[in-house]
């Protein structure tokens, strides 16, 4: 049964934590500890995890921002799943992040955590929402209000995570995939097919192609593809619906040719980057980047970066199969990005760029500045339409054009969807410097010369004028992404997540990124401070007479507190309004 904890907001009258010296008390309140508390643990609504829970009188469940708030600390700090609890059972800084003052309540077994996460990650599957996701955006949301940061400027940037993965060949994999499917059959059909399994059970899949030379791979290949076809056929009606099955069916279509003639292994470009990189992990792609191989996910990662801001924040991340194109997240979370935060520009680098982009930036009134783009580049002997200066109406579309030799022309519908033309007057075109190499074409019976082009094509004009503008500004608010990424990436050996598949491996990307936030508050909070102390200094501290005033105040009611308390313990039960 959902219970919401609301129980670290009561102060208890003694607890460990408060039994500390006042320096060490001061100083963790000071810590991230206390920025944790304030700035992330009391901001999570639990009432997004209620769906997991059942609606039956029932025990309550095991606080959820608890819950929450460790699997963002794990994430944060690279801890394991021992460490985090560790930590949670006796590291009081853990303690005071997560709303507990007392180091004997709010214990659980660490199993809790498993099932909380596997809940989480059956939901995300059956349903398509990832509650974590709604509660860091809710998070973020509330911090980016309380913070009055803009949020009209934003960055992107995206990068490789590797999924907890074993590295193997492409035949050991075929040859993992035959064991499991061995083991997933009955003790009658593992008799049944022993002799066909025989040659592959001789150790582990590592061992099975360790014995094997360079040339004898080729063959082993025909021969594993001629067992799966027979297995395929054979095993489809009693084991269909078997996960080691469903692997193996997968498998084979993927690294095997079948036609009536003949069965061969798949070769080059047959096959395909999405195709299976791990039993353990259905999701993960294979993708090839600036000549490296990498097996897993990509995440990416968007920000504010309005100069205006005192400190930036990430407000969405995203984590796709690693063969998934930069510009196809972009234009997937772009209308929720602009529901939430306004945005009006979005800087990104090169492979953020694709017809479906433009088109959802204009439709939302949103300007893409990029660092380069992505594309062949103009002619330097003919004058591209990024040399024109557009007039747009509402819709972003081009109204009218200027040439560089300063001739305006109206634009007029062409005769096919998203076509236009302009037209010159010729005259004017007479003695333009840039005639030879001007895009225009003469017509033969009107004196004009029309200039033809597609939205398209002016949506990349935009965006050309706009990055030649960056970079001549001086100003390049797409860069600092790149640190933001590696902060993201920074807890994980290498880049490399600890867990497989893509709801989990979302989950703990996000949950790094919250994190990320969080230290960015806690700087900022920790040098505003440190700037208000020493404007003090300077304007000289309060007199004795103060001090001693507040002093008593505070003494006075620390006392009337512990009174209060003392009184309402004492009474009745049955008392109307005391409990």
């Amino acid at each position: 049964m959902f219970v919401a904890n609301d129980r670290h907001f009561q102060m208890p009258m003694f607890s460990s934590i408060d039994s500390l010296p006042k320096k060490i008390l001061k100083r963790l309140e000071a810590s991230w500890a206390g920025t944790f508390y304030e700035q992330v643990f009391v901001r999570i609504d639990e009432s997004h995890f209620a769906v997991l829970y059942s609606d039956e009188p029932s025990r309550p469940n095991i606080p959820v921002n608890v819950l929450v708030g460790l699997e963002i600390l794990k994430s944060g700090f690279g801890w394991s799943d021992e460490e985090m609890y560790d930590h949670f059972c006796y590291d009081i800084q853990v303690r005071r992040a997560l709303g507990c003052r007392d180091l004997g309540e709010g214990h659980f077994e660490l199993r809790t955590m498993y099932n909380f996460r596997k809940r989480l990650s059956q939901h995300m599957q059956e349903t398509g929402e990832n509650l974590l996701e709604q509660v860091f955006e809710q998070i973020t949301d509330e911090q980016l209000a309380a913070f009055q940061l803009k949020t009209d400027k934003l960055r992107m940037d995206s990068t490789m995570i590797a999924s907890n993965i074993r590295e193997m060949t492409r035949l050991q994999l075929l040859v993992e995939v035959l064991q499991r499917v061995q083991r997933m059959l009955s003790e009658e059909d593992q008799q049944q097919h022993a002799e066909a399994f025989g040659p592959y059970l001789k150790g582990s899949s590592g061992q099975y192609i360790y014995r094997l030379k360079a040339g004898d791979v080729t063959g082993h290949l025909q021969s594993v593809g001629e067992l799966m076809a027979q297995l395929t056929d054979e095993l489809a009606a009693h084991y269909g619906d078997e996960p080691a099955y469903q692997v193996l069916r997968r498998v084979f279509q993927e690294h095997f040719h079948v036609n009536e003639a003949a069965l061969r292994p798949k070769v080059g470009e047959e096959l395909k980057a999405r195709s299976l990189q791990s039993p353990d992990d259905w999701e993960a792609t294979y993708r090839q980047k600036r000549g490296e191989g990498h097996k897993g996910y990509v995440a990416n990662v968007t920000e504010t970066c309005n100069p205006e801001n005192e400190l930036q924040l990430i407000v969405k991340v995203q984590t796709e199969p690693n063969n998934t194109d930069d510009a196809a997240m972009l234009n997937e979370t772009l209308p929720a990005l602009k529901e939430r935060t306004g945005v009006d520009e979005m800087h990104t680098d090169g492979g953020y760029n694709s017809p479906d982009v433009d088109q959802t930036m204009r439709e939302l009134g949103i300007a893409q500045i990029q660092t380069a783009i992505r594309g062949r580049k103009p002619s330097a002997e003919k004058l591209s339409l990024d040399a024109f200066a557009w007039e747009l109406d509402d819709e972003s579309r081009p109204r009218a054009v200027t040439c560089p030799h300063g001739q305006r022309a109206e634009v007029t519908p062409g005769r096919m969807k998203d076509r236009y033309r302009a037209a010159f007057d010729a005259a004017g075109c007479e003695g333009c410097p840039f005639l030879d190499s001007c895009p225009t074409e003469p017509l033969k019976r009107t004196p004009e010369r029309v200039l033809r082009f597609s939205q398209q094509e002016v949506d990349l004009a935009l965006r050309r004028q706009r990055s030649v503008e960056a970079r001549a500004s001086g100003q390049n608010l797409r860069s600092a992404v790149e640190a933001t990424v590696r902060s993201v990436k920074h807890p994980f050996d290498n880049g490399k997540v600890p867990v497989r598949g893509q709801p989990r491996v979302g989950m703990v990307v996000l949950a790094s990124a919250a994190m990320s936030n969080l230290r960015r508050i806690h700087r900022f909070l920790a040098e505003k401070s440190a700037q208000e102390a020493e404007k003090g200094s300077q304007r000289g501290t309060r007199n004795d007479t103060d001090e001693s005033d507040s002093s008593l105040f505070g003494s006075l009611w620390r006392q009337v507190q512990v009174l209060l308390r003392l009184f309402t313990l004492s009474q009745p039960a049955w008392i109307p309004g005391i409990r």
